[in-house]
């Protein structure tokens, strides 16, 4: 009887083991010795954070784009990004530095630090951790060039966010109007 049960549990952990993904891969960090690859426009298409109020709050954004571009500093990068929230467009930029895969940035009011994470070619996977004041959270963000990303790169997304303890992500259609990339101004 004992053995019984002893094969049942042993079959039961490695079916378990073969669902779930495997983190250590899926949510290596991106460490590229130059950080020509990150620089240029990006838009968001999938999205999720923790815990659940900044989690609904970037359900609300309806697009957002970022773009990195180089400074006169090898690891400092402008970090400038226009948000689609609540009908009206948000922008502002900030400097990120950006060390041995580490990212440390301030929005809105904000210290972000965290890591630009090994993803799908031509996209950028930013994961962070943020305090204000007494309060935390963190974001998963997936970027990529043209705001369209094939349906496997959607899975492993969610594989990395099952990975990370996030809830599921927020998809965004790419189809509402972006804002526009000129704008400094906030509205």
């Amino acid at each position: 009887m004992a053995v019984q049960q002893v094969v049942s549990l042993l079959a039961l952990a490695s079916i378990s083991a073969a669902s779930s993904p495997n983190c250590e891969a899926l949510v290596k960090p991106f460490l590229p010795d130059d950080l020509t690859p990150v620089y240029g426009k990006w838009l968001m298409v999938l999205g999720a954070a923790d815990p659940k109020p900044y989690h609904e709050a970037l359900g609300s954004v309806r697009n957002s784009w970022m773009e990195l571009s180089a400074t006169s500093e090898s690891q400092v990068v402008t970090y400038r990004w226009g948000d689609r929230q609540f009908g009206k467009c948000h922008f502002a930029s900030t400097n990120a530095t950006i060390s041995s895969g580490a990212t440390t940035f301030t929005k809105n009011l904000a210290v972000h630090k965290g890591q630009i994470l090994e993803t799908c070619p031509d996209c950028l996977l930013w994961s962070d951790n943020f305090r204000n004041r007494d309060y935390t959270g963190r974001f998963l963000l997936l970027f990529t060039r043209t705001g369209k990303l094939d349906p496997d790169y959607v899975e492993t997304f969610k594989q990395q966010a099952v990975c990370l303890n996030f809830p599921e992500p927020h998809t965004y259609d790419g189809e509402t109007e972006m804002c526009p990339y000129t704008s400094e101004d906030t509205d």
